[in-house]
């Protein structure tokens, strides 16, 4: 065991070095002049406080007991899929054109799905059977106004399997041009016949071209149905 001795500066004496049972050493007076006071601390903290001001990276999470929490900072990163204000201003360009669309009636914005709606009306004919018309002389059938519909189809049948038609339209229902692009087939072993077609213009009907036979009649039956 080493022993050591240190010496008194108040009476020069000299004085055995003492420790407790683990080891540290005991005094009776201790020079805490060089440490740090409470003051000196809080000054430290102050200093600490504020001395980060560059960037913070990654996540910080901030709680306030009440109130707010005042926040300053240059510019933020947006999350993945945020819209940035320049697709904002274009969505509102968009919205806006559309709007003055609707106001100009060149859109029509409804609240509820309109069902479909198909209208049938008879050109020839009637629910309870055909309509008998001379052969020998040009035939027309009733007009209708087809006005309102976008698509329409014509279907009927003939007595006579050597029946010709055209499909006639007119914008008055009083001139009648022949529309030469839709071809009218009849079926050469049912007499049937029937097309679709779209519905540009606003009246419709058939015509039956006459065929000189005197003897002869033939019973027509035809339909048009538009759909809205």
């Amino acid at each position: 065991m080493t022993l050591l001795l240190v010496k008194d500066p108040t009476n020069s004496k000299l004085k055995e070095l003492e420790v407790n049972s683990t080891g540290l050493l005991k005094t009776t007076v201790a020079d805490v002049s060089a440490l740090a006071t409470e003051a000196s601390l809080g000054a430290l903290d102050a200093k600490v406080v504020t001395c980060d001001t560059g960037s913070i990276s990654g996540t910080v999470a901030v709680s306030a007991v009440a109130g707010d929490v005042a926040c300053t900072h240059a510019a933020l990163p947006l999350p993945s899929g945020a819209s940035t204000s320049a697709a904002q201003s274009t969505g509102n360009t968009s919205l806006a054109t559309l709007a003055g669309c609707v106001s100009a009636n060149k859109v029509a914005v409804s609240s509820s799905a309109a069902a479909l709606t198909v209208t049938d009306n008879y050109l020839w004919g009637s629910a309870s059977g055909s309509e008998s018309v001379l052969n020998e002389l040009d035939a027309y059938s009733d007009s209708v106004d087809v006005s309102t519909y976008d698509k329409i189809s014509v279907y009927g049948s003939t007595s006579n399997l050597s029946d010709e038609f055209e499909f006639q339209v007119s914008h008055n229902n009083t001139n009648w041009f022949e529309l030469t692009s839709v071809f009218v087939q009849v079926d050469y072993s049912s007499g049937h016949y029937g097309f679709v077609l779209d519905a540009p213009f606003s009246y419709a009907r058939l015509k039956k071209k006459g065929t000189g036979d005197v003897a002869m009649s033939d019973d027509l039956w035809a339909l048009l149905s538009g759909k809205k």
